[in-house]
């Protein structure tokens, strides 16, 4: 039975402290079987290979997935547990051959983890770094602080036989993640992402596997648990444990100098985000390299000029390095305010209304007054002619009514003025002129200047030989009156000329002597 101390004595504490450790800890504890427990449960052999393949590619291809149900799920069968345990008490009872095994059993699982996630990567369409991946690149106190739990957790629950399953996920938590991660980086040559999760995975299993040693020794494990060794390996055991305390020393170092940094911006922007009667709604702090990268979103009810130069400044001078800040803010309002808004949003609504009225309004007026225009074309179109689409070719055709009386050079210029109007990407119109007899050119007297047809005459040609192309005459009969050779020839000449332009041939040609001077032109009778 236990007695307490003397209160004033702590020599007493210290023997009581003693005598409760080795009579509820130490003389608790089945060290042999514990031994042999964690000795099988940490050799290398094919049941630890097929788990470590199947943990990794699952924990892979969660990873590309982004899920964290499917990384629980790799956890659950990781068999990382069993090496590390082995690790750890090598060190506390200075097991030269059990530390060389664990340390053997570890890189393989390491190279076979490897050797599944990087083809998986190289075989997926999934290869852009997910948040699940990302979160695994760079250790942080927290990351250790699960580290350093699940080793103690692993001891105790080995040491004392309970709940060892349940313990293998917690360390499989720390462990395997990040070994997938390494072969993500590894398979997309993305050498930061690499470097970054195998610092995180180095950093927790050696937290891991020294929280085991800590926890054995507690327990009473030594080196009297172990056949005696040499001096040399004695050494070489307690060499191989300060080795393994220094990258988790570094990585102590760096972690706590991050949470400084962190601690220091926080601090430091909101303090700036007060001063402006603002907030930090969101952080991200990376330090690479020498230098520091600040990204935040302050929300603030009114803009602050400088803020971002001020903090940049500030944050310099207090963690004595190069600082790179990035602030978006965000603007908020107070009651008043969002109530001026929301009165000036009112106002600009009824605005926007009554314009929408007013456009539907005269939407209405102008789409009856087309309707109107519409139905007044359709009514008078019937009088000039008929419209209707070319026959051949594109483009449209207005055969003019024999009852409108156009004559032929005014339908002439319409079709002029119409294709005159035209836009670009509209359909071209040919009018077509009833079909009539054509009226006799008048020839009038000759002079001596010209012979052949002045310009008035040559534009009642045009007009004649046009109306021809219009009616898809092919050839046309000719009656000269009046003039003598030379001149009928010269006229002859003219008409040729217009004619043959528009493929039209020349039939007959007659030649009168007397009469009125006149060019007269016929279709063949067929």
């Amino acid at each position: 039975m236990d007695h307490a101390p003397d209160l004033a004595s702590p020599a007493a504490w210290w023997r009581w402290a003693r005598q409760w450790r080795k009579t509820r800890l130490v003389d608790g504890v089945d060290r042999i079987a514990v031994l042999e427990h964690v000795h099988e449960g940490g050799e290398l052999g094919p049941r630890y290979a097929f788990m470590v393949v199947m943990s990794c590619g699952i924990a892979a291809l969660g990873l590309l997935q982004d899920s964290a149900a499917v990384i629980i799920g790799a956890m659950l069968i990781s068999p990382l547990m069993g090496p590390i345990i082995n690790l750890g008490m090598g060190l506390a009872t200075f097991d030269l051959r059990t530390v060389r095994e664990s340390l053997r059993t570890l890189g393989a699982g390491v190279a076979l983890a490897l050797a599944i996630a990087i083809p998986l990567v190289w075989l997926s369409p999934l290869q852009e770094a997910t948040g699940e991946i990302l979160a695994r690149t760079r250790p942080t106190f927290f990351d250790l602080l699960v580290a350093v739990l699940s080793g103690l957790a692993g001891a105790y629950a080995t040491i004392t036989r309970k709940g060892e399953t349940i313990v293998g996920v917690a360390i499989a938590t720390a462990l395997m993640p990040p070994l997938a991660v390494v072969g993500f980086g590894t398979a997309v040559g993305n050498w930061d992402i690499a470097r970054g999760a195998a610092f995180l995975f180095m950093t927790n299993l050696l937290a891991i596997a020294l929280s085991v040693t800590i926890v054995a020794r507690w327990y009473g494990f030594g080196g009297d648990d172990t056949p005696k060794q040499s001096a040399w390996q004695a050494l070489l055991i307690v060499g191989t444990f300060v080795l393994l305390s220094i990258p988790l020393g570094l990585a102590l170092k760096r972690i706590a100098l991050q949470s400084q940094t962190e601690l220091t911006v926080r601090s430091t922007l909101d303090a700036a985000a007060a001063g402006v009667n603002g907030r930090v709604s969101a952080l991200r702090v990376d330090t690479t390299g020498e230098g520091v990268g600040v990204d935040a979103v302050v929300l603030v009810p009114t803009h602050a000029a400088g803020l971002e130069a001020r903090l940049q400044r500030t944050l310099g001078e207090r963690l004595g390095r190069p600082v790179a800040v990035r602030v978006r803010e965000v603007l908020t309002a107070d009651d008043a305010t969002v109530a001026r808004q929301q009165g000036t949003l009112a106002e600009l609504k009824r605005s926007v209304l009554a314009l929408q009225d007013a456009e539907s309004v005269r939407a209405q007026k102008q789409q009856a007054a087309q309707a109107q225009q519409a139905r007044v074309t359709a009514a008078l179109l019937p009088y000039l002619g008929r419209l209707q689409r070319a026959t051949s070719g594109p483009g449209w055709e207005l055969w003019l009514a024999a009852d409108a009386r156009v004559p032929l050079a005014r339908a002439q210029r319409i079709e002029r003025e119409i294709d005159g109007a035209r836009q670009e990407g509209d359909d071209p119109l040919r009018v077509v002129p009833a079909l009539q007899g054509l009226p006799p050119i008048a020839l009038g007297p000759a002079t001596d200047d010209a012979i052949g047809p002045d310009p008035t005459q040559q534009a009642a040609l045009e007009a004649q030989g046009w109306a021809l192309q219009r009616w898809r005459a092919m050839r046309v009969d000719v009656v000269l009156a009046g003039v003598d050779d030379a001149r009928a020839d010269a006229w002859e000449q003219a008409l040729r000329s217009v004619l043959s332009a528009r493929g039209i041939a020349i039939g007959e040609v007659e030649r009168r002597r007397g009469g009125e001077a006149t060019l007269q032109l016929a279709l063949p009778a067929s």
